[in-house]
């Protein structure tokens, strides 16, 4: 039998000799298993280099890694996920002549793709066809400039093979790429364009410039800024932390899970100190009352969140938030708050995001682990509202949302009608569909999708479907976005939500409404004149969730692309 060669890395130690040092800060951790463990030619240690990140990440460059992980030296090992421990990608970019265009494809206009290439020789070899990083606005403008190029002949060597139409264009713009890697055959590997690079000469865009490139990851720091301006995001450093094997402040600091649980459920403290993900927080004024007329307390609010964060966070998770804060409960004064400020933990993530007025950026916070997720509550946020996309590519969605937005006095069974209609004409058209209550008195219809569209993209999709609902059955839909002018008894069907900056709240987020409602997952058969919003409450869902389990476990697991839903739609529609 032929063997495999095994080369087994040791980079940490938990347990030794009946002690647990997951406690023990990492860099100690490392010296005891350097001392013990007996390396050979199979066995080997797993070193580390302190303070040296930068060069360690050129190093990586060099030997076309995938990036490298840093590690905070006086961290614990805590349970689960933690802020401790940061991985460092690599950053793949490139200069490209554009060669042509393809037709668009679904809901998109002007174009499908640039036709991408770089000389070797005097030749112009085709590279890539980059489809997505355009906004709606910018793709109009580059439309007109393509157009203004376009030529009968092939500018490359060899005629690309595209599924869509192709048009060629005179090689004289220059395109910004960010991608994945190479191919055998030279192709670049999931390319998304970042800008036009108007002040490059399209013959510097050569395969022997860029040999570098295909045998390390070579990023130019002198290219100009592209066009479209994205938002810029900043994270912050590692968070310094103190971690579980330094001395607690108070003899009453909880650490497992269980202690933290437990007071939280039953305890009376008014105020607690905890340590989660190797984070230390201190929870304060746990028995004001948030929900006057329920009696539900911070405590309650806090402990709810505790047990739902396996479920919540990956619905939080890299996505910038917008803080709504009762810091007196559901009848006092709330404010909005897009800025961490100072005065927020250097353990907690943020991201800067260039705001509107472009003065300066907004720090948004996000929430990643648990600990982050109770700081919020802390800070008096009942409800959770996040992006929807995330951190990394904020031009790009990874789900689309239908707000069903009922006028007051509409019954839930109108709603209730509404979301059964809208939910099976998606499905009608192979679209995998996630429902859940609004936690107020609406409903939200959520479709993950890959990270190809942009937030018009979204905006159409949504406005033809509620179009199409609205035409056969009328007065059910308004399209006033006006509140004060929509006719009684009609639900609005808010598209512009899927809109850069606009956030709703997450799935398992609970309402700052009377009787503490939770946005809850529920299945299609569910969807009837029978639910109310308030049925599922912070008294009631975990005993819902006990019974179910998390009806939106695979959420994430059935990413979708609009394209063949849309063409399902085009061919119901010519039947029609």
């Amino acid at each position: 039998m032929n063997q495999v060669p095994v080369v087994y890395y040791v980079f940490d130690i938990l347990y030794c000799d009946g002690y647990d040092l997951r406690p023990v800060p990492l860099l100690e951790r490392k010296t005891l298993l350097r001392q013990i463990l007996r390396t050979d030619e199979i066995i080997r240690y797993s070193d580390h280099e302190i303070e040296k990140g930068k060069e360690l990440y050129e190093l990586a460059l060099e030997k076309q890694l995938e990036g490298i992980l840093g590690k905070q030296i006086h961290s614990s090992y805590p349970e689960g996920r933690t802020t401790a421990w940061l991985k460092f990608k690599l950053v793949r970019e490139l200069d490209a002549v554009v060669g042509g265009w393809t037709d668009p494809r679904g809901t998109r206009q002007y174009f499908g793709a640039l036709l991408l290439g770089l000389y070797d020789g005097k030749k112009l070899e085709f590279i890539c066809g980059a489809g997505s990083g355009f906004s709606g606005a910018f793709q109009k403008r580059l439309a007109s400039q393509l157009k203004a190029l376009q030529t009968e002949k092939c500018p490359f060597a060899t005629r690309p093979v595209n599924r869509e139409k192709a048009y060629w264009v005179k090689p004289q713009l220059v395109a910004r790429v960010k991608y994945g890697g190479w191919t055998d055959g030279r192709h670049l590997r999931q390319p998304t364009f970042l800008g036009l690079q108007e002040d490059h000469d399209p013959k510097d865009c050569t395969f022997e410039k860029e040999t570098k490139s295909m045998t390390a990851s070579v990023v130019n720091k002198k290219a100009k800024p592209p066009e479209p301006r994205r938002r810029k995001t900043v994270e912050t450093p590692a968070p310094k932390v103190r971690t579980a094997a330094t001395p607690a402040a108070s003899p009453t600091v909880l650490k497992t899970d269980a202690e933290i649980a437990n007071e939280l459920d039953h305890g009376s403290q008014p105020e607690l100190l905890v340590e989660v993900d190797g984070a230390s927080l201190r929870l304060t004024n746990l028995n004001k009352v948030y929900f006057p007329g329920d009696g539900y307390t911070k405590r309650n609010l806090l402990a709810y969140y505790n047990y739902i964060s396996p479920l919540l966070l990956p619905f939080l998770k890299d996505r910038p938030l917008v803080l709504r804060r009762y810091p007196n409960g559901i009848e006092g004064q709330a404010f909005f708050q897009k800025d961490s400020g100072k005065d927020a933990p250097e353990w907690i993530k943020t991201v800067a995001i260039e705001s509107e007025s472009k003065s300066k950026p907004i720090r948004y916070f996000v929430a990643n682990n648990r600990a982050s997720l109770l700081y919020l509550t802390n800070l008096g946020c009942i409800d959770h509202n996040p992006w929807s996309a995330r951190s990394d590519d904020l031009e790009h969605p990874d789900y689309i949302f239908f707000d069903l937005d009922p006028t007051e006095g509409t019954p839930f069974a109108a709603v209730a009608k509404l979301g059964k209609l809208l939910a099976s004409k998606l499905q009608e058209i192979g679209m995998k569909v996630f429902l859940k209550t609004s936690g107020a008195t609406g409903l939200h219809i959520f479709i993950p999708v890959e990270r190809l569209y942009t937030y018009e993209q979204a905006r159409q999709f949504v406005q033809t479907i509620a179009s199409l609902t609205a035409q056969h059955h009328p007065g059910l839909i308004t399209s006033d976005r006006t509140v004060r002018n929509r006719p009684k008894g009609s639900i609005y069907i808010d598209a512009h939500q899927n809109s850069s900056g606009q956030s709703l709240a997450s799935v398992y987020s609970v309402r700052a409404f009377p009787h503490a409602p939770v946005s809850t997952p529920i299945t299609f058969d569910e969807l009837s004149a029978k639910i109310a919003p308030e049925t599922w409450n912070l008294s009631s869902i975990r005993r819902r969730i006990d019974k179910l389990g998390d009806l939106w476990a695979d959420f994430w697991k059935n990413k979708q692309r609009l394209e063949p839903a849309v063409r399902r739609l085009e061919g119901t529609l010519k039947r029609g």
